[in-house]
């Protein structure tokens, strides 16, 4: 798992134009770019490598500088993302089973936006070298799947807030809350088995 930034697969899309002068100008104005990589700081959002028309590389900005659209109203960063970073250590997948699919996003306020996914971002922790002190497992495990918003926006949300649609698939899509409750439980084997191993390629077999 790689640290701290990852490869993504490359889009095209605009920067806000503000997040180039620290909010002090270029509000309404846009740059055409190719959005590469993320950087993944624990405790602050993922942030985003941009390649841009000019020729400049723009490194660590959050998703909510990007839009695909131009008219896009401006998206707030808690209805961007939902969690920060759980850990340096960040992966990069586009799930095949995900992939050309629609979702329906629920905000934090409890409002749907619908989107089409594009990649996921999971965290983990690799390093044994160094303490584990991040909370990519506790209590639970977390990812960000990124999706292009039909606002012309770019979110990234978790599994427990988004209603995933495939037509062919999908034909009892929930409307409310199912009630599921988070699996906290740690699944192991080798802590539940009585006796010795031995160098025996094969084991006995036992009758009955």
């Amino acid at each position: 798992m790689a640290y701290l930034n990852h490869p993504l697969p490359a889009w095209t899309c605009y920067i806000r134009n503000e997040f180039l002068f620290n909010h002090t100008k270029g509000f309404g104005e846009f740059t055409l770019c190719d959005v590469h990589s993320v950087a993944s700081i624990e405790n602050r959002v993922p942030l985003f490598e941009a390649f841009l028309e000019n020729g400049v590389n723009w490194t660590r900005r959050p998703l909510h500088a990007f839009c695909w659209n131009k008219d896009a109203e401006p998206a707030k960063i808690s209805d961007v993302y939902y969690w920060n970073c759980f850990s340096p250590y960040i992966d990069v997948q586009k799930r095949p089973r995900l992939a050309g699919l629609r979702a329906d996003l629920i905000t934090i306020s409890g409002a749907k936006t619908s989107g089409d996914y594009m990649f996921t971002l999971d965290w983990s922790w690799e390093n044994r070298a160094i303490t584990n002190t991040n909370f990519s497992e506790t209590p639970e495990h977390k990812c960000a799947h990124v999706f292009k918003m039909e606002t012309g926006n770019f979110y990234a949300y978790p599994n427990n807030r988004i209603i995933w649609e495939d037509l062919s698939f999908t034909g009892n899509r929930i409307t409310k809350n199912p009630g599921y409750i988070i699996d906290q439980n740690e699944y192991q084997v080798e802590n539940l088995k009585r006796g010795e191993t031995d160098d025996k390629y094969i084991y006995e077999i036992k009758e009955g």
